[in-house]
């Protein structure tokens, strides 16, 4: 058949023939007919597409017999495309028409419950020789995609010129790789679309990666990568991609595009590292929707399946669905101590476990899993701080306090922990212990309110982002000339986001003096890539200076809010000293009462008034109820009359006692110092025996 095409809207017609062309393939229509193949999702979309009316749809359905096991991604997909409604709707139905099909479980994602025995009807031997074809030529068409791409890579490799500079790159020898590849596209003046283009590329980005030079490959790589999987090298630029991305900060939005490619011919390995690259990229973005529909699909095999069970429970706590992030962070433990993946993971997973028990106010629940965080670890301080806490929060105050005494040692020297003093104070207080309540005070303002001045002086002398990073790394180098003290340092040290900006930007100054040297011999290429690196320098500065400034903003503003805190304390601490010296002066006072009345006693005695006149004003008045055993004896050896000292020992309820004091043996409490590391693994175990005071 010949088509006449005009000139105008030529373009238009041919489109619109081809695409008829495509649909009457679709619907095996096309002369000699088709073979009977399922219809799979994506022609039915492709038909919606092109206009197809709902019921030929349907009816090419109808012809195959093709079961669908829709999800609810597959609905909401069908929907986007404007697949109309009669078409989904009879696609649902399809299992119920012609037989049940099991849907796959992914293996990370168990069913709720087991599914109910399908109904499975007798196939026909035509039915059953039609699958096995299917599945055969299935496996072929997958063979002959992976035969091509390997035989793309073979080929690149084969070309002489490409063979020795991929040589070159895998010995990491940048220079001469870069310099070769770029003589090579010159020479053959090849186009930026041509496969030798390409190559050269990715033998010049392999080059640098080959030599640590990361953020200087990170762009060639995800240019490589973007250009699909059908690619000679998308799957080793992906994964010097995903190694890159872990030594410094590289999530540029483009990474989004990612999610277009097709990696089903690739391994399962590969997919599942795809699918847990894309689902961290979302995560980290806060695009939870999609970064779930990534970790879901990777299988319980793979190193990662434990770190995107973690994430997918940090997704559920804020979404505050807690029960739900319980179990994902239990079975990210149980997933890491199976396939002995980053043991981090489960260190992470306990610290949330903790954390979400003590918002629920279940401590003993947190502690136990503070506990579950090995010696080790990362997370100790942090977990032991906060186990404290849960002490505290609880009334355990010789698990408290036996918590804070161990943070005070050089174990615990690199960590910021201003509040300390505070709660320590707090028991102390609650114990009647009134004197350790203010040395806690005392400390506190000698060790903390003192930052408060500084922190403030250094915050006002800062201008742009840039600044604080700068001052940081020169009093990091030991510069004095800033009097932020080095305890206010630990906050910014201690943030991962911190931490994250501080080893790019080193990368980025380590590249920029790499590429410096080779200046000469790499020309216009490496001034191209020296300015690139040094634009990335200035915004990351200006971005891990907006960081430094955050954290410093929550110190300064957590100083003002301990100092409240401390007023209160000493409030009551001036509340107690009060009532003490009232009470002191209500004893003086009782004192030279009783004094008197003993003066009394003896001078009547002396006077020689009858026995019975000194009983009877003892019995009137009640000071001396309140006469010691001691003064009593001593009323007794001054020849007071035996009717007297009854009567004393009656109204008071007191025996003489023989000579001699109590004796106190041993303190309150121990002093231990610090020594060496002999303590360290008995963290766990301090406690306090200091008594309470108070009166019941």
């Amino acid at each position: 058949m010949a088509f006449i095409v005009h000139r105008t809207g030529g373009r238009d017609m041919t489109r619109r023939i081809i695409l008829m062309a495509l649909a009457a393939f679709l619907l095996g229509v096309t002369a000699g007919g088709r073979e009977a193949f399922a219809i799979s999702k994506e022609e039915i979309i492709t038909l919606s597409n092109l206009g197809i009316s709902a019921d030929e749809i349907i009816k090419a359905i109808e012809k195959d017999k093709t079961i669908f096991s829709l999800e609810i991604n597959d609905i909401l997909e069908l929907k986007n495309a404007g697949v109309p409604e009669a078409v989904i709707r009879f696609m649902l139905a399809t299992p119920q028409r012609y037989g049940t099909a099991t849907p796959e479980v992914p293996a990370d994602k168990p069913t709720d419950k087991p599914a109910d025995k399908p109904t499975v009807q007798e196939k026909t031997p035509e039915e059953i020789r039609a699958e096995a074809e299917r599945a055969r030529l299935e496996a072929l068409r997958l063979k002959e995609e992976q035969d091509k791409a390997l035989q793309a890579q073979q080929k690149a490799f084969a070309q002489g010129q490409l063979k020795t500079g991929m040589e070159l790159a895998e010995d990491g020898k940048y220079v001469e790789a870069i310099k070769h590849f770029r003589k090579f596209v010159a020479d053959g003046n090849y186009p930026p679309d041509s496969d030798e283009y390409y190559n050269a590329n990715y033998g010049i980005a392999l080059a640098l990666a080959k030599a640590g030079l990361h953020r200087a490959a990170a762009d060639m790589l995800l240019e490589i990568v973007l250009l699909g999987p059908d690619r000679a090298f998308f799957q080793p630029a992906f994964q010097h991609l995903r190694e890159m991305r872990r030594l410094v900060e590289f999530s540029p939005p483009n990474l989004e595009q990612l999610t277009h490619f097709f990696v089903g011919n690739f391994s399962k390995t590969f997919q599942d590292e795809y699918n847990y690259f894309l689902g961290e990229f979302f995560f980290e973005g806060a695009n939870y929707s999609l970064a779930l529909k990534y970790f879901e699909q990777i299988s319980e095999g793979s190193p990662e399946y434990a770190r995107s069970l973690y994430l997918t429970g940090l997704v559920q706590v804020a979404n505050q669905m807690y029960k739900s992030a319980v179990q994902s962070f239990q079975q990210a433990i149980l997933a890491q101590e199976k396939n002995k993946s980053d043991a981090r993971v489960s260190h992470l997973a306990y610290m949330a476990l903790a954390r979400i028990a003590y918002e629920t106010g279940d401590y003993d629940a947190a502690i136990f899993y503070y506990r579950k965080v090995p010696q080790e670890s990362l997370q100790l301080p942090v977990a032991f701080y906060e186990s404290g806490w849960c002490f505290f929060v609880k009334g355990d105050n010789s698990r408290a306090l036996g918590t804070f005494h161990a943070l005070h040692s050089p174990y615990f020297d690199h960590y910021f922990y201003p509040e300390l003093w505070i709660l320590e104070a707090t028991v102390y207080l609650n114990m009647c212990r009134y004197d350790f309540a203010k040395e806690s005070i005392e400390m506190f303002r000698n060790h903390v309110s003192v930052l408060g001045v500084p922190l403030g002086q250094f915050m006002q002398s800062m201008r742009t982002p840039a600044e604080y990073y700068m001052a940081l790394t020169k009093i990091l180098d030991g510069d004095r000339s800033y009097s932020l003290p080095q305890s206010l340092l630990y906050p910014v040290l201690s943030n991962v986001e911190f931490y994250t900006l501080y080893k790019t930007i080193h990368q980025i100054e380590k590249e920029q003096t790499e590429l410096s040297r080779s200046r000469a011999e790499l020309g216009d290429w490496a001034e191209e890539k020296l300015a690139m690196l040094e634009s990335d320098k200035i915004a990351r500065m200006n971005e891990i200076g907006i960081k430094i400034q955050q954290v410093l903003r929550i110190v300064e503003a957590s100083l003002r809010e301990y100092e409240v805190k401390v007023t209160e304390i000493e409030l009551d601490l001036n509340q107690v000293e009060m009532e003490k010296i009232e009470l002191q002066t209500r004893l003086l006072l009782l004192k030279e009462q009783i004094d008197r009345c003993y003066q009394a006693i003896l001078a009547m005695t002396k006077r020689k008034e009858p026995t019975e006149k000194i009983i009877e004003k003892i019995k009137k008045d009640d000071t001396y109820r309140q006469f010691s055993p001691a003064q009593i004896e001593a009323l007794d050896k001054e020849g007071v009359d035996g009717a007297v000292i009854a009567t004393l020992e009656q109204v008071t309820g007191a025996k003489k006692v023989g000579g001699g004091s109590v004796a106190i043996v041993g303190s309150d409490s121990l002093e231990w110092p610090f020594e060496g590391d002999y303590w360290s693994d008995e963290l766990w175990g301090y406690r306090s025996f200091l008594k309470e005071e108070c009166m019941k």
